[in-house]
């Protein structure tokens, strides 16, 4: 076993599920077949018989909103969309609610803790709908945000100043309106 370290490419981690050749199970070859009683066209071993049904990779993130009405926006320090503007968020692991991944990713990326809120939303890009994220409102705690690999540049933006222009996804961009939204409806 190797200690090495890795980053993920996350472009190669697209080509998954389409491009997986191999049985996880049996390590028989997969191949494109017709699944009952859907008639889907799905991979399936054609050893073993096992069918991968691709879903969906759930996403948690926190749009952490302060006592000025000022939303957190970090800007990637990883690909896709390094550079752009986004909220902290990630990956929800196997075996974790994504209240608490939403909580984690944000600890990691800008080194706060939060309160969760409600619920904003869940989003996915058409374009690209693999990933759907569940977007929480969040409250600061006495943690001032900073910077680390994840996060290049941390900062609070008020609603006239968010970087539209510089937003990282679709999914993003999304969150950020609706939150307009519920800012005019409670005003």
């Amino acid at each position: 076993m190797s200690d090495e370290i890795v980053h993920a490419d996350h472009n190669l981690q697209r080509k998954y599920p389409a491009q997986i050749k191999f049985c996880p199970l049996c390590g028989g070859t997969m191949d494109f077949r017709t699944v009952m009683p859907d008639n889907k066209r799905l991979k399936a071993c054609t050893q073993c018989g096992f069918v991968h049904f691709p879903q969906p990779k759930l996403v948690a993130g926190c749009l952490v909103v302060d006592a000025e009405g000022r939303a957190l926006l970090l800007r990637r320090g990883n690909h896709p969309r390094r550079g752009k503007w986004t909220f902290p968020g990630g990956y929800v692991d196997f075996g974790e609610t994504v209240g608490t991944a939403a909580l984690r990713e944000t600890l990691e990326e800008v080194g706060m803790h939060v309160k969760l809120g409600d619920l904003l939303g869940i989003y996915a890009d058409p374009k690209h709908p693999s990933p759907a994220i569940a977007v929480f409102l969040a409250e600061p705690s006495d943690d001032p945000p900073k910077r680390t690999e994840e996060a290049w540049q941390v900062k609070f933006f008020a609603p006239d100043e968010i970087p539209w222009q510089d937003i990282a996804f679709h999914t993003t961009e999304a969150a950020l309106r609706d939150w307009l939204k519920r800012l005019q409806v409670s005003e």
